[in-house]
């Protein structure tokens, strides 16, 4: 039986897309007398790119526009000490997900949140969204010292909750850092994918949705 759904947080709770697009205007704005010879659409593809959906860490990505566009004066430690800085004021969750959250808290169930990043950054985010007082466990990969897919951090979740893996959900985009991750600690798998495609080599989640509020339709 489910008892606890664990949720991913870029692109599942967090509308990351939404949140970057909406910070790099704000950057490019802020920074508009380095970047005066590129246009913002340029700017925001190219960044995009580079960022993989945020794969990629952002001194990589920084370092790579500057070199691109041989641009002096500003260093990518600025930059990305303003994206560190600025990036939770743009924070933007999916449609339904406090009503979701709020709704499964209403069933007793229990809720958490599985995320790789770095500690502060996605606490910061997390905490823009209003998500802390809405989740039982919080899970940061710097923090634990574990990534997904490690099995471990899954497991670990779960333990936390004084549940077994079998008894928890877990949703998210990656088919391969969520997905897989969670399949392996004996978790049910929700895949949420937002633009991902699924691997041909990979054994697909146990549920698909297009929409935070059709997880309803993955439990009991």
């Amino acid at each position: 039986m489910i008892r606890a759904i664990l949720f991913d947080l870029d692109e599942t709770l967090l509308d990351r897309s939404a949140s970057l697009k909406s910070f790099l205007q704000d950057q490019y704005t802020r920074y508009l007398f380095y970047f005066r010879e590129i246009p913002f659409a340029t700017f925001q593809a190219r960044f995009l790119t580079l960022d993989q959906r945020g794969y990629v860490h952002k001194s990589v990505v920084y370092r790579q526009l500057l070199d691109e566009w041989h641009i002096k004066g500003l260093t990518s430690d600025q930059l990305l000490h303003d994206y560190r800085t600025h990036f939770s004021k743009h924070a933007t969750a999916f449609s339904g997900c406090h009503e979701v959250l709020m709704q499964l808290r209403a069933q007793a169930y229990k809720l958490g949140i599985i995320t790789n990043g770095e500690t502060a950054f996605q606490q910061r985010n997390m905490e823009a969204l209003g998500l802390p007082i809405l989740v039982d466990q919080i899970l940061i990969s710097e923090q634990e010292q574990l990534r997904k897919p490690d099995p471990k951090i899954f497991e670990r979740a779960a333990a936390r909750l004084h549940l077994s893996p079998q008894e928890c959900l877990f949703v998210g985009d990656h088919p391969r850092n969520d997905i897989e991750g969670a399949r392996n600690a004996g978790l049910t798998t929700v895949w949420f994918p937002n633009g991902v495609e699924w691997p041909d080599d990979l054994l697909r989640a146990d549920y698909e949705i297009t929409a935070l509020t059709e997880l309803k339709n993955a439990l009991p």
